[in-house]
């Protein structure tokens, strides 16, 4: 326990200025609302009706899986380049690791995330 005591009080402390940062900026920050300040802005361009539909984010969701997945797949190459010394371990680390890929994969899949339409 004492080698991680000074990464506990680390944590500790960024904590604690995150949480007095928020508190302080709550308390003394500026309090004006206007109604120009409360209407809802988007790039500059003044809303003339509602929005009939929802907008579709198919998008970013498929931005957001291809970085999930390229992340997962780039932590691969380590350990293919490790693969001659980590012998059996290292195939065995390796086949739950892909394991643990291929099943949101397929989920994902199933749930229609990668049909375009």
């Amino acid at each position: 326990m004492p080698d991680f005591m000074p990464v506990l009080i680390l944590m500790g402390l960024a904590f604690a200025f995150a949480v007095l940062v928020i508190l302080v900026t709550f308390i003394l920050g500026p309090k004006h609302p206007t109604p120009e300040k409360l209407a809802p802005y988007e790039s500059g361009i003044q809303e003339v009706e509602a929005p009939r539909s929802r907008f579709p984010v198919k998008y970013l969701t498929t931005g957001m899986l291809f970085i999930i997945f390229d992340v997962e797949a780039a932590s691969l190459i380590p350990l293919a380049i490790l693969m001659r010394q980590l012998k059996v371990m290292g195939l065995i680390e390796l086949v739950v690791f892909a394991a643990i890929l291929i099943v949101p994969f397929f989920y994902v899949w199933r749930k229609g995330a990668f049909a375009w339409e």
